[in-house]
């Protein structure tokens, strides 16, 4: 699933090179957002908060809102990778007004990041707690250097980005003339083609903003009393029963079981967000195994 604020400039909800908080950790690694939720709305410099569905598999397409206005300009998002040690994609602080006007339109391309708190080297490595807790970074073709690292191709310039954030400007509420503040916009983002990695050499990982339709607002922004009716109520994650467990990966030695559950309703407006929708525990044993001892 991803997470979200819009803020000023002020909040931080990651950094590469800064060492992760306990929140972000706990996100990146389980993918339980409760962590992050201690900076919600009006608190700490954001000012609203979202939560996108979870991709179900290894493509796929996300889609929520949130709001920003004339002091809260900026958005952050991080996606857990699924399954991964403590790896995610995301935007920090990204920057959707220009030149005092919003931005109509926008995409993103990012690559895998690594949250430094788990030390595994491959998607579905066992938990190995990074201690101490290394600093946030991008994964490379050639970093973390080592044969293990499910991103380590050294014949590679880059890797090529694994997501895409796209923004669309919906609604604009204007704002009272009092408040000194532009118009509160609306957005949509959406996270496309969430994917481990496609191999090509003439695509970069690095955070490339691409203006997708750069003509903004040449109107000079109104400043009116915000006119949304009514106060719009928050709407907490609910999801369905657990399934059955998946029959064992191996019928030889020890696998592995998982279930899932589906959401019913996603949560908007800074509602609680949903709790992880799959699970898995160990299965077999390696007494199921014929042996044979000697060869005749």
């Amino acid at each position: 699933m991803g997470s979200g604020r819009s803020h000023d400039r002020s909040f931080s909800l990651f950094r590469i090179g800064d060492t992760a908080s306990d929140g972000f950790k706990t996100f990146c690694e389980t993918g339980q957002s409760d962590g992050l939720d201690a900076q919600s709305q009006g608190e700490g410099g954001v000012f609203d908060e979202f939560n996108g569905p979870a991709i179900s598999s290894g493509q796929g397409t996300s889609l929520t809102e949130f709001f920003v206005d004339g002091n809260h300009t900026q958005v952050s998002i991080a996606v857990r990778i699924v399954p991964s040690p403590d790896w995610f994609v995301g935007l920090d602080s990204l920057q959707l007004c220009k030149n005092g006007f919003w931005i109509d339109a926008l995409s993103v391309q990012t690559g895998p990041m690594d949250a430094g708190t788990d030390s595994g080297f491959t998607f579905t490595a066992p938990n190995w707690p990074s201690e101490p807790r290394q600093k946030i970074s991008h994964i490379t073709a050639q970093q973390p250097s080592h044969p293990a690292n499910s991103f380590y191709y050294p014949e590679k310039k880059r890797l090529p980005p694994v997501a895409t954030f796209h923004f669309h400007k919906d609604k604009v509420y204007h704002l009272s003339e009092d408040t000194g503040q532009m118009p509160i916009d609306n957005r949509v983002h959406t996270i496309d083609d969430l994917e481990r990695v496609l191999l090509q050499d003439d695509v970069s990982n690095d955070v490339l903003p691409s203006i997708v339709d750069d003509q903004t607002q040449r109107s000079k922004s109104k400043k009116h009393r915000r006119t949304r009716k009514g106060t719009r109520r928050a709407v907490s994650c609910q999801v369905g029963e657990w399934g059955p467990w998946s029959p064992c990966s191996l019928s030889c030695g020890i696998g592995e079981s998982t279930r899932s559950r589906k959401v019913l309703k996603h949560s908007r407006r800074g509602g609680r967000p949903c709790p992880p929708l799959a699970e898995s525990k160990w299965c077999g044993e390696h007494t199921a195994c014929p042996q044979r001892f000697f060869n005749w």
